[in-house]
C-alpha cells in the first residue's frame, strides 16, 4: 500500500491528521520538518501516494519543501495545508506544482476525500 506522508511542524495538527487518515485505512508517515520529510522520501524510494504538507514551515520555506520532494518523486501529488486566507492562498502558491490545497482549521471528512480522489 503506498503511503500519505504528513508534514507540519504542529506535533497536534501533525497528530490530528494522523489520527483522522488511520481512521480512514490510510497508512501514513509523518515528518516535523522539510528535512525530515525528505529524508523520509529518499528511503522510500518514490513508494509515497501523496503528501499533505503544511505551507509554514520553520526550518525551511514550504515552497522548497515542495521543490525538494518533486526533485526526489517528480509528479508526486502535493496537497497544501495553510492558515493564510484563499485569496493569499492562492497567488502565493501560484505557480507551483501541487495537487491542491485545504485552508485550515479543515472539515475531515473533505480531507479524506481529497487525499482519496488522488490516490484512489
Amino acid at each position: 500500500m503506498n503511503s500519505v506522508l504528513v508534514i507540519d511542524d504542529n506535533d497536534l495538527v501533525r497528530n490530528l491528521i494522523e489520527t483522522i487518515l488511520k481512521n480512514a485505512d490510510l497508512d501514513v508517515l509523518t515528518a516535523a520538518s522539510g528535512s525530515e520529510a525528505i529524508q523520509l522520501l529518499k528511503k522510500r524510494n518514490g513508494a509515497i501516494a501523496c503528501v499533505l504538507q503544511d505551507l509554514s514551515m520553520p526550518e525551511m520555506p514550504g515552497e522548497q519543501i515542495i521543490a525538494e520532494l518533486h526533485k526526489i518523486q517528480p509528479g508526486l501529488p502535493v496537497i497544501v495545508l495553510t492558515v493564510d486566507d484563499a485569496a493569499y492562498s492562492a497567488s502565493r502558491l501560484s505557480g507551483l506544482d501541487i495537487a491542491g490545497y485545504i485552508q485550515k482549521p479543515f472539515d475531515s471528512d473533505r480531507l479524506v476525500a481529497k487525499v482519496r480522489d488522488i490516490i484512489l
